[in-house]
């Protein structure tokens, strides 16, 4: 397989259009990629550095063997790793929310870092699905991948366009709020439920909240005004799943 070496070369210019296809999910490094992988994605387009193959191997996919000056073209990291590939964003329909017992919305939660975290920890606790309001950082940022350690490559993630959109879903839905109508400990989370996180700040939006069934709240008898949303997720989430 010969190095492609020059940008004007119209494979690279062809990998440099696709890197620009929001259809697209562009992922770096060997850990990411073999994550990806693992989890089925198949690679549209991919590309690796000589220097790769002689560390690891041909890497068991179809791709173009470029120069290290041009994968770093390709890529957003300050040191690539030697191999990047294109798969389709794995979004998911949220049409298949009826399929699941446990699932979580995330309405206009903005930090990447705090999406990623919350949806490893709702593949970690048994939620099925998470669907995704208009506000809320993409789960498939890179900062929002790297904070879910890959789990937003394998977790059914879904665009909620309007809150109305869940109106009819079989389940309770219950809102995570400061001023819940129940403690945590003391609500009922058994069954069907769709538990819904907003902003730190903010909390729920209005629309969201006219939807909830409940709303729950997580008491804090110490001095803290307030907890980072990603924490208070893992805690709502283990007493939904049952582990604590």
């Amino acid at each position: 397989m010969e190095c492609i070496t020059s940008r004007h070369n119209p494979v690279f210019k062809a990998l440099v259009k696709a890197r620009q296809d929001r259809s697209f999910l562009a992922l770096e490094g060997r850990r990411l990629v073999e994550d990806a992988l693992a989890r089925g994605l198949v690679p549209r387009m991919a590309a690796v550095t000589p220097e790769y193959v002689a560390s690891h191997g041909h890497p068991g996919f179809a791709c173009t063997l470029l120069s290290p000056a041009l994968l770093s073209r390709l890529c957003s990291t300050t040191t690539p790793q030697g191999v990047f590939i294109l798969v389709e964003t794995p979004w998911s329909n949220l049409s298949e929310i009826g399929a699941f017992k446990r699932v979580l919305v995330l309405d206009g939660i903005q930090d990447p870092g705090n999406v990623g975290t919350i949806i490893r920890t709702a593949e970690a606790f048994g939620f099925g699905l998470v669907g995704i309001t208009p506000g809320t950082a993409s789960p498939f940022s890179e900062k929002a991948l790297r904070a879910s350690m890959g789990s937003c490559l394998g977790a059914r993630i879904a665009r909620i366009e309007s809150p109305g959109q869940l109106r009819d879903i079989p389940h309770r839905i219950i809102g995570l709020h400061p001023r819940g109508a129940r403690a945590v400990s003391r609500a009922d989370l058994t069954g069907r439920i769709a538990l819904c996180l907003g902003q730190e700040a903010a909390g729920l939006s209005e629309a969201i909240l006219a939807l909830c069934h409940e709303t729950i709240a997580l008491p804090m008898p110490g001095g803290t005004e307030s907890l980072n949303v990603a924490v208070v997720a893992g805690i709502v989430m283990a007493a939904t799943a049952g582990v604590i």
